[in-house]
């Protein structure tokens, strides 16, 4: 059932009480942290960071910021942002967006125009003359998915749903690649993967805070997390990817830092030995396209809440 929660698009009011119930424990405690240390180093990232602070700390100032540069629209996509970038920064707005939407200083009025300045960046997103590669079209479907919950559209979302479910149905190979985005011989393979990947993962946790479980879906035995031992691997091993040239380590791993988000929301979801080691070196995580301060939303497993004697 189609039920957005209007909270941060990919994390709920459960995920922030554990945060605040574990904030002196690792690797909350790193996350807290880096809350206030991260430097605004531009608008998105102010916006971001600010929507976190007021929806994790209540602070009401820090909210207000982030309304405001919503309000005032200083954050623009320039003629010279390439496609993936763009898609990225318009998901980055709309979790900015969800954040804030309860905020005082954020009138139904206000909110109306910018969902309306939204809608047209989507729709021009989504314009059939952009010759999309792979990863960029599962990009754009994570943006339609959560359109519809920011614009609370369920054909919208819904749509989205069959493009993913097909994307698991035919695109993954039951040993964790996608043809669709390794086999181009560039060079550029990983990336393309590690994107793929990341987008699908988002596009769970996104769905599965608006009534669509899709972290449950899977075709013959293939989901979401097929790909993330497959990956989690080339991340120590990159001069063993086979797809195109030799990697050297040190710019794999700097790929692998600046998207790890979806390395927190897999492990939540379905914890991993050895995703934990690679997360004990990555967190804590700022991810600003892949969810935030991921590890401030998901940086532990999600807790179960005890049944008493009788249900």
């Amino acid at each position: 059932m189609f039920k957005p929660q209007h909270t941060g698009i990919y994390f709920t009011d459960d995920h922030i009480l554990q945060a605040q119930k574990n904030r002196d424990a690792e690797p909350y405690l790193a996350a807290w942290a880096r809350l206030y240390d991260l430097p605004e180093s531009d608008a998105l990232t102010s916006a971001q960071l600010n929507g976190f602070r007021y929806r994790f700390e209540g602070d009401d100032d820090a909210g207000e910021k982030t309304v405001n540069l919503l309000r005032e629209g200083d954050i623009n996509i320039g003629e010279d942002t390439i496609y993936i970038e763009a898609v990225a920064v318009t998901l980055t707005l709309a979790q900015c967006f969800e954040m804030v939407r309860d905020h005082l200083s954020f009138p139904l009025a206000s909110q109306t125009a910018w969902q309306e300045a939204f809608t047209t960046r989507v729709e021009q997103l989504n314009h059939p003359a952009y010759d999309l590669l792979y990863f960029e079209h599962l990009w754009l479907n994570l943006l339609n998915l959560v359109a519809g919950i920011v614009l609370e559209d369920e054909d919208r979302f819904q749509k989205a749903l069959e493009i993913y479910k097909a994307a698991i149905q035919h695109d993954i190979h039951p040993e964790g690649y996608i043809h669709k985005s390794v086999d181009a011989q560039d060079g550029h393979g990983l990336y393309r993967m590690l994107l793929s990947a990341e987008a699908l993962i988002l596009t769970a946790e996104a769905a599965s805070h608006a009534g669509e479980n899709l972290w449950a879906y899977e075709y013959r035995g293939v989901s979401a997390m097929t790909p993330t031992p497959y990956l989690l691997y080339y991340y120590y091993y990159p001069d063993k990817w086979r797809w195109d040239t030799p990697l050297e380590k040190e710019a794999v791993q700097g790929l692998y830092k600046r998207h790890a988000g979806f390395w927190d929301m897999a492990q939540r979801q379905k914890p991993s030995r050895d995703r934990k080691i690679l997360l004990n070196e990555l967190h804590p995580i700022y991810d600003i396209w892949g969810g935030g301060l991921t590890t401030l939303t998901h940086g532990g497993a999600a807790e179960t809440k005890r049944r008493g004697l009788f249900g």
